[in-house]
């Protein structure tokens, strides 16, 4: 029998009204919550949120009061992509606990999270949230925890925060807030955590009231603003844990009040301008595990009483200016596993009494005024993995104690003055990486035990009085990367055994007395980046295998006896930066192939060979070179390819006979004609391509008298080099090394007196000191201004030197030089390298600095592309109120990938300026932002990309505008995310 339609109509309708039951029976609580979801759920969490269940209980990071009300609302690390938080969050008035922590939610913190009275955990951390913190919240007054940390706030903190009398735990940290710390927290008597670090525009002073928060277990306001002193009442904080007050602008002396805090276990106040002594109140600390002071302006002895912090792990105190003896009593700290006081002055004797530190892993002291001998106690240090003793006054011999050492990977007792040999033992540590013993006085051979450390990376024992052969056994060391011999006495052949470390970067065995050919086996070293054999006395031909090297940055063969021609295949290295042929015997035609290396920027020197023929055409591709000498030699033709050369800032063709007309570049017109005398066919000319009679009128070479005369001069001068050639090379071309200035070839300054010498604070350097210094193997790279050298005395100090390049007006402003030097050696900036002093005379001008190696310092790389990339890090350092190289900048990044980083984010370019230049009219602030556009047009990681410095100064004077244009507004730098308010 058929069922009656209707009947099915009516089970349809009631099967319908059940689901309609089951979907409206959803709580008040559940609906709120589901206004979290934006979109299809993509995690585990949020699909197990059913929307046709009663209550939201089941769902997961979910918890329901017997009720069945909502108190607690956790999704950590779950992906819900807001834009804001939905208001409808708002009717979950029983909520205790709201985690959303890490659900990437951006806009601002909603004032309605105030009216949810319950609250005890508010955790909105590591989000995208912006603008201020409401000060509404200050009305949960139930909250015992509030993280708001890693987010984009700003604004002041409201002081309404104080009034959670509940709060525990209040983080704020990695923020943009900025303002002062509110004196009313001191109020929160229940807090124990207070982090406010990583604001950077936090400033203003610890408000002393803090000291009333007995209960305080950290305190974190690191990487700010903050300045003033440490609070003298900090002391009342007898639960205090840690102290992490680095990276700010807090100066005056630490007080010693904080040896009250008897509960401390990490004291972290470095990179600070503290000064005055290190208080002996700190050695109460007895659970004192860590105690960071580096980077400050520190005086005085270390405090004996530190001894007394027995379980004292880490203790660094370098790069303050503390004085006198490190205190033997240091020795007593047996779970001491890091000892670091480098770059101090202190003086005195290393402690034996170190050797009981039987934890120590890393002890430090270099930098400092140390003496005596290197005590044999150390070697009791069995878990020691690196020693750092350079630039101290050390004597003695190298104790054959480190052989005990087992666990020792780096060793550094550069620039002392230790004597003796070698101890095989150290050859005999198997995890040692690094070994430099650099400027010491250093004797005997290299040993074949060398080979049974297979685990050096860096063997660096140059400037040292080392002889002998150099073992073949070295060829062993497979993990090689730095090997430096140089200046020192090794002799013989050089081992073709080395072409075996193929993994080997550099290799520098300049300044000794090899003999022989150069091994055609180097071409093997693929990873070779820098190769320096020059002042021995090698023989034969440049290796026809050197065009395998083409990695290689930079190619130093000068004087030595090499013959024969340039080959062929130097036109492989494309890498090359600098080739240094120099004062050889060799000959032919200079190849075109050198012209197709294009990557010859810093220097291409081959004066003083036996060179032919005319300038290849294809030196006109070498438009990145700035410095060429091809003086003394036998060249001759025409010189109009050197017009193409734009970037040339030195240029030497003098003792040639090349004909026809001198280019009429500006480069041309600044240089002096000693560079190219006595050149009798060059002419000078208007239009580049016709000679005009002026510099044959110039140069007083029409008069044949004029002319005998010089052929004299040469004559005698020629013999007498001849003469002084025999009697040098007698015993050896190189009989003192360590000593005679630059010679500079005709025409070049004057290095004669009177000097002017005015240093800006007491130098241990005379005017003899520092010409002695000005040689090629000095010279530490190049730029538009100048050449700079490094600049050292015997006992190890260190200068720069700049030697400023000779302009055409230099005779006539030597008193305004000397008046702008001396505004410059006052500046005290952290962006500028310090000004020491200058000197000179009639002819040169140098500049003293400051020696501070960098990554052009070390490289000689340097360009005017380089100058504008530095010019860019300033401009970045200077508009972000950042440093560049300290770890404020944020994840440890340098500022240029910081700054990258901050643009990638879509986040408003504003917030990159400095907080105190936000305060400008909104017309100076937009200049700022375009001048942060140039910086990074400066700092582009393509070198042929930069503007030129005169490029750079075109966009800047593009940049200011007229006062009366400061109401008008124009277009950000970039597009602000369309998601922030």
């Amino acid at each position: 029998m058929e069922k009656n339609p209707n009947v099915k109509v009516v089970i349809f309708m009631l099967f319908i009204n059940i689901i309609m039951t089951l979907v409206v029976s959803l709580s008040s609580d559940g609906e709120a919550l589901l206004s979290l979801i934006s979109q299809q759920p993509t995690s585990a969490v949020l699909s197990s949120w059913n929307p046709t269940t009663s209550t939201p209980c089941s769902w997961q990071g979910i918890t329901c009061s017997a009720q069945d009300r909502v108190i607690s609302l956790s999704l950590p690390n779950t992906f819900l992509n807001l834009s804001s938080l939905p208001s409808q969050l708002s009717s979950l008035n029983s909520l205790q606990l709201l985690n959303l922590s890490s659900t990437n939610i951006s806009g601002q913190i909603p004032p309605f999270l105030g009216r949810l009275a319950s609250l005890r955990l508010l955790d909105l951390s590591s989000n995208s949230f912006t603008g201020s913190i409401p000060s509404d919240l200050g009305r949960l007054k139930s909250l015992e925890f509030l993280f708001l940390n890693s987010n984009r706030l700003t604004g002041k903190i409201p002081p309404e925060i104080s009034n959670l009398i509940s709060l525990q735990v209040l983080c704020l940290q990695d923020n943009v807030i900025n303002g002062s710390i509110p004196s009313q927290f001191g109020s929160l008597v229940s807090l124990q955590q207070l982090r406010i670090g990583g604001n950077p525009y936090l400033t203003g002073d610890i408000p002393p009231q803090l000291g009333l928060l007995s209960n305080l277990t950290v305190f974190g306001a690191a990487a700010t603003g903050l300045s003033g002193v440490v609070p003298s009442t900090f002391g009342n904080m007898v639960n205090l844990q840690t102290l992490a007050l680095y990276d700010t602008q807090v100066s005056g002396n630490i007080p010693s009040e904080l040896g009250s805090c008897s509960e401390l276990r990490n004291l972290y106040l470095h990179m600070n301008k503290l000064t005055g002594s290190i208080p002996p109140e700190l050695g109460k600390l007895q659970k004192l595990t860590s105690m960071l002071l580096w980077g400050n302006a520190l005086t005085g002895p270390i405090p004996a009483e530190i001894s007394n912090c027995s379980a004292l792990v880490v203790l660094d105190a370098s790069a303050n200016d503390l004085s006198g003896e490190i205190p033997g009593d240091l020795g007593k700290l047996t779970e001491l596993e890091q000892l670091h006081l480098s770059d101090n002055s202190l003086t005195g004797l290393i402690p034996w009494q170190l050797g009981n530190c039987i934890s120590m892993t890393a002890l430090q002291l270099d930098k400092n005024e140390l003496s005596g001998s290197i005590p044999s106690q150390i070697g009791n240090l069995k878990n020691l993995q690196s020693f750092f003793l350079w630039g101290n006054s050390v004597s003695g011999t190298i104790p054959l104690s480190f052989g005990n050492c087992s666990e020792l990977y780096a060793l550094d007792l550069s620039r002392n003055k230790l004597t003796g040999m070698i101890p095989e033992e150290i050859f005999g540590l198997k995890k040692l990486s690094k070994l430099l013993l650099l400027g010491n006085s250093l004797t005997g051979e290299l040993p074949r035990s060398v080979a049974n450390c297979q685990s050096l990376v860096r063997l660096r024992l140059g400037e040292n009085q080392l002889s002998g052969k150099i073992p073949k056994e070295i060829g062993q060391l497979q993990n090689l990367v730095f090997l430096d011999l140089y200046t020192n006495h090794f002799s013989g052949e050089l081992p073709l055994e080395i072409s075996n470390i193929t993994v080997l970067e550099s290799l520098d065995v300049h300044n000794n007395y090899f003999t022989g050919e150069i091994p055609s086996q180097l071409g093997e070293l693929v990873n070779l980046e820098l190769l320096d054999l020059s002042q021995n006395s090698f023989t034969g031909n440049i290796p026809l295998s050197f065009g395998n090297l083409s990695y290689l940055n930079k190619l130093i063969l000068n004087n030595n006896v090499l013959t024969g021609s340039i080959p062929e295949s130097i036109q492989n290295l494309q890498k090359l930066t600098l080739l240094d042929l120099s004062f050889n015997n060799l000959s032919g035609v200079i190849p075109p192939e050198i012209g197709y290396v294009t990557s010859l920027t810093i220097s291409l020197d081959l004066k003083s060979n036996s060179f032919e023929g005319q300038f290849p055409e294809t030196f006109s591709r070498l438009t990145q070179l700035q410095s060429l000498d091809v003086s003394h030699n036998m060249l001759f033709g025409k010189i109009k390819v050197l017009g193409s050369l734009t970037s040339l800032t030195s240029l030497n063709i003098s003792y040639n006979n090349f004909s026809g007309p001198i280019p009429v570049t500006p480069f041309f017109k600044t240089i002096s004609s000693n560079s190219y005398f006595p050149n009798p066919g060059l002419c000078e000319s208007v239009d580049g391509v016709t000679c005009s009679s002026s510099m044959a009128q110039r140069n007083g070479l029409k008069s044949g008298k004029t002319i005998v005369l010089i052929s004299v001069i040469l004559g005698s001068v020629t013999i007498a080099l001849i003469v002084s050639w025999i009697l040098v090379t007698r015993n050896h071309r190189y009989t003192d090394k360590h000593s005679g200035r630059l010679v500079s070839s005709p025409g070049a300054e004057d290095f004669s007196y009177p000097w002017t010498f005015i240093p800006f604070q007491k130098l241990n350097f005379s005017i003899e000191n520092i010409l002695d210094c000005l040689k090629d193997e000095n010279v530490l790279g190049k730029g538009c201004s100048g050449i700079v050298y490094k600049a050292e005395r015997p006992n190890g100090e260190l200068i720069a030197v700049k030697k400023l390049w000779k302009t055409k007006q230099d005779d006539n402003q030597v008193d305004s030089f000397a008046a702008e030097i001396q505004i410059l050696g006052h500046i005290r900036h952290r962006n500028i390298v310090k000004l020491l002093g200058y000197c000179s005379n009639k002819s040169v001008k140098l500049l003293l600095y400051n020696y501070v190696p960098n990554e052009y310092g070390y490289s000689m790389n340097i360009t005017e592309k380089s100058d504008v990339y530095s010019y860019g890090v300033v401009l970045l350092e200077i508009l972000s109120g950042r440093s560049a190289i300290e770890p404020q900048v944020g994840d440890g990044l340098h500022i240029v990938e910081w700054v990258k980083k901050k643009m990638g984010s879509l986040e408003p370019a504003i917030n990159i300026l400095d907080s105190k230049l936000h305060g400008f009219p909104d017309q100076m602030v937009q200049e700022m932002l375009q001048t942060l556009g140039i910086a990074m047009f400066c700092v582009n990681s393509t070198p042929a990309e930069r503007p030129t410095m005169k490029e750079v100064v075109a966009l800047l004077m593009e940049v200011k505008s007229q006062p009366e244009e400061w109401g008008k507004t124009s277009q950000p730098l970039m597009k602000h995310s369309s998601n922030q308010s």
